[in-house]
């Protein structure tokens, strides 16, 4: 019901802006009618659809903008919805960089304006919100895309402006958004490689500890690293780095709380001899 509400209170807003404003409106005043909602991609073609059957004409307006905070389809966690609500708050008041505006700003970066660079890092927050949505859901929380996209937006900005990039031809707005989502992707790539090989590690520690204690029973003393590295078909330095992880584990677990003394051997604290 408060949803409904919401959504009833977002439309008629949407109908008092436009009239304010020669019945125009821009996309960003749009997003801010319905700040406090979580739009689908169908409600948002229902907005667009009102908006057309209301004869409002949207400035500015091209399909798919990124420079607005579009939705993406992968669901948010509770923690990552209420951030992304909070942040997409705190930019209502925030103007995202419009296409005249930003060539305007371009130039006078290049004329050493230090300005330009300020209104240009806050015109493109919204972007950076909107390539953290859409990257939502891949492993890495909205939180992590949005902190590592605003990062890139800052070196983005001074890479544009000191490297010839700009001389080919290709427009800031791509730029930034074509750094930014490689930023996010790299991010997204580099924290799934660190759950596959704690994963792995993990998996590969518990077989070491079951053939060290095979190993033990067969010929009746420790078995040595390079035996256990044989006897699992593993470089001896990966399963080297296997026992000091998982040896480092045990140490910062019950031992290290508890004080007991971790015993030294393959069965328990891992004895490290070839």
């Amino acid at each position: 019901m408060a949803e409904k509400e919401a959504w009833k209170q977002g439309l008629a807003a949407v109908r008092e802006k436009a009239a304010a404003n020669g019945n125009h409106i821009t996309v960003g005043e749009i997003l801010s009618c319905f700040s406090n909602m979580e739009l689908d991609e169908e409600q948002i073609r229902l907005i667009y659809r009102y908006v057309e059957d209301e004869h409002i004409e949207i400035e500015d307006y091209e399909p798919h903008d990124t420079r607005t905070v579009a939705v993406g389809s992968a669901p948010l966690s509770g923690e990552e919805k209420a951030y992304f609500q909070m942040y997409l708050k705190d930019l209502e008041g925030v103007a995202p960089c419009e296409e005249a505006e930003e060539a305007i700003l371009v130039k006078n970066l290049l004329g050493g304006d230090e300005s330009a660079q300020n209104r240009l890092i806050e015109g493109n927050l919204h972007r950076v919100l909107a390539l953290a949505r859409n990257r939502a859901g891949q492993g890495v929380l909205i939180g992590d895309l949005v902190q590592e996209g605003n990062m890139t937006l800052v070196t983005a900005i001074e890479e544009y402006r000191n490297a010839g990039v700009r001389l080919l031809g290709e427009p800031m707005a791509e730029f930034l958004e074509r750094k930014i989502d490689a930023a996010m992707e790299a991010l997204v790539h580099e924290q799934s490689g660190f759950a596959r090989t704690a994963e792995r590690m993990a998996a590969d520690a518990n077989r070491l500890l079951e053939l060290t204690k095979e190993l033990e029973e067969e010929l009746g003393r420790e078995a040595t690293l390079a035996e256990l590295a044989g006897r699992m078909q593993l470089p001896a330095e990966y399963v080297e780095e296997v026992v000091r992880v998982s040896y480092h584990a045990m140490k910062n677990g019950d031992g290290k709380e508890s004080g007991e003394e971790q015993p030294e051997g393959p069965g328990s604290g891992w004895d490290l001899k070839y």
